[in-house]
Formats: C-alpha cells, sequence, structure tokens
C-alpha cells in the first residue's frame, strides 16, 4: 500500500436552511433535481423514488451505481437535509452539493464531508471529517 492514504467512500451530509416552501413541497421538482444533479455531475442513477408527506415534505432517494443521493424536506422549516455517498473520487461532490442547494435557494448551508474506509500503509483504518464551504468556488 502507498503513504498516501486510501479512501473508499465519501460521504457528504448538507443542512439546506432558508429555502422557500413551496420548492420544497414540490414532489416532482425534488426528484428531478436529483435525477439533473445525477446527469450534470457524472453519477450512474440505476434507480429513483421519491413519496410527498401529508401535509407536507417529501423524500427522493437515488440509487447510483457509486452508491445513493437522497433529499429530505421539511417545507414548514424551510429545511432540507441531502446525503451523497459515493466510492472513489470526490471531485465533483462539492459542485453537484452547490448546484442543489442553488436550486433549493437555500440562504444557508452546513456541510460535513465524512471520508471512510480510510486505509492507510501501517494498516490502520479510520473515517476523518471536515466541514465544507460551498461559498468557497475554488472547487
Amino acid at each position: 500500500m502507498s503513504e498516501t492514504p486510501t479512501t473508499l467512500g465519501h460521504h457528504w451530509i448538507v443542512d439546506l436552511h432558508g429555502c422557500p416552501s413551496e420548492l420544497l413541497d414540490d414532489h416532482n421538482l425534488i426528484r428531478d433535481r436529483l435525477k439533473e444533479t445525477t446527469e450534470r455531475y457524472g453519477l450512474t442513477l440505476l434507480n429513483l423514488v421519491g413519496n410527498r408527506f401529508e401535509p407536507q415534505g417529501v423524500t427522493a432517494v437515488g440509487l447510483l451505481a457509486e452508491s445513493h443521493m437522497s433529499i429530505h424536506t421539511w417545507p414548514e422549516y424551510g429545511y432540507a437535509a441531502v446525503d451523497i455517498f459515493t466510492c472513489g473520487s470526490d471531485r465533483i461532490l462539492k459542485a453537484a452539493c452547490r448546484f442543489i442547494a442553488e436550486s433549493l435557494q437555500a440562504a444557508e448551508s452546513t456541510v460535513l464531508c465524512l471520508q471512510r474506509g480510510v486505509l492507510t500503509s501501517d494498516g490502520s483504518r479510520r473515517m476523518t471529517s471536515e466541514i465544507v464551504n460551498l461559498d468557497d468556488q475554488s472547487s
């Protein structure tokens, strides 16, 4: 194994606040944004399921060849929870999360990026994390 740790998976957990409730309660829009995100950023969508809840709220889950993506909404709070887990490179995940945040017109976002299944040259295994700023245009 090389000196550089190998990361088996990248798990981006995104909290979006201040989203318009009418966007968050639109089942077709949430499904379409999830699908469009996979198309724009080269992820392979195998299956897409979703549900609109009563009296409000939407969940959409995409099964990806690379793993999964989900969007869960709470229109009454202007809040959406986004989850993207992929194996391989995470080079496009920041842009994908930024696209979803902009699509849902989020006023504020918080992103936790987990590197999962980190394998090191000494045989140790770990998970690492960092907070990512979607407003930083560097990637």
